[in-house]
């Protein structure tokens, strides 16, 4: 049975790491095409039938395939209105390229490698087929991009929160030169790189539309869900209610900023030494249980083998999870 159990292990962690390297391939080809089409127009080609890498090849191919098969999900409108939350994972030069549906795709397709990964393991272990478990395979896979796209939204959010105060520096300079305010937010993005820029290209774009100053900012505000954000968007609107200088306002939300992001980094520094000996109070348990499994393989068994060990094992869990998430809050500066 711990074999058995092991090997299950074994089998999750390396599918798990398949469906990484999926996403770094699918990423790096991305990549791939636009750094192409940007070095394509300066570069002169003797030939047109060059010879492509088996790699690009497959790549090319296997987006051409997520597209098709993208189209064909979006004839269904359940699946359209899910694929709406996937809006802002998608940077506004590749709106025309990719699609919402796109990441629908993908998520079919990591369901399906998990179940194709549970048979596997269940014709080598020469045991029977269990429909909820293949559920279970599937549904964990379909949500493995969401933990990827997840992470990679905390880190662009807090890129976008600590880049914040320089675009707004950066738009109110502008408006004491006499630019307007289109002006003032295409040079932003066009001068600052990231994240920022990405968000400050779909402000301008929103406003092309027609859209109000406090109506894009708003709608700012609920992509990446800062609270700065939802600041600006409140004096907007309040400017355009009761009137008033735009400059001022603007000097007022930079004093704010400027303000409040020196007042964080104090905080930090304070509780710096509490945060690392609340990382190394969360890493000690593994720790502790590795070094266990090393010297005795054998001394947990009771936890996965027995009606009571597995009860036991679920309490540990949720004890240590409350006490993560409690601490965790504890530590938590809010501004």
């Amino acid at each position: 049975m711990p074999n058995i159990f092991v090997l299950k292990n074994i089998l999750t962690i390396i599918s798990i790491i398949i469906g990484f390297y999926i996403v770094l391939f699918i990423v790096k080809q991305k990549r791939t095409v636009n750094l192409e089409k940007k070095f394509n127009q300066f570069a002169l080609s003797s030939r047109k039938d060059y010879d492509e890498a088996y790699l690009d090849i497959l790549g090319k191919s296997l987006v051409h395939y997520i597209h098709k098969f993208s189209n064909l999900l979006s004839k269904s409108e359940v699946l359209k209105k899910y694929s709406k939350k996937y809006e802002k994972y998608i940077k506004i030069e590749d709106q025309e390229k990719y699609s919402t549906m796109d990441f629908i795709t993908i998520k079919f397709l990591f369901g399906l490698l998990m179940v194709i990964l549970y048979l596997i393991s269940s014709i080598f272990e020469l045991s029977k087929v269990q429909f909820p478990i293949v559920l279970i395979m599937f549904v964990f896979g379909f949500f493995i991009l969401d933990m990827f796209l997840y992470v990679d939204y905390k880190a662009k959010r807090k890129r976008i929160e600590e880049d914040l105060l320089q675009a707004i520096m950066m738009m109110n300079n502008n408006f004491k030169s006499g630019r307007n305010i289109m002006q003032a937010i295409e040079i932003v993005a066009n001068e600052l790189e990231g994240p920022i820029s990405d968000e400050f290209k779909k402000i301008y774009m929103d406003m092309t539309y027609g859209l109000s100053l406090e109506v894009v900012f708003d709608r700012f505000y609920h992509r990446v869900k800062i609270e700065d954000a939802n600041y600006i968007t409140s004096s907007l609107t309040l400017l355009n209610k009761t009137g008033g200088n735009i400059v001022k306002v603007f000097d007022t939300i930079e004093k704010n900023f400027f303000n409040k992001k020196r007042l964080r980094e104090e905080m930090q520094s304070l509780t710096s030494q509490s945060v690392f000996v609340f990382r190394l109070l969360c890493i000690m348990p593994f720790i502790f249980i590795t070094s266990i499994y090393i010297l005795n393989p054998n001394y947990f068994s009771p936890l996965f083998t027995t009606s009571v060990g597995r009860i036991l094992l679920l309490l540990i869990i949720s004890l240590y999870s409350l006490y993560v998430i409690i601490i965790k809050k504890l530590l938590e500066v809010k501004l």
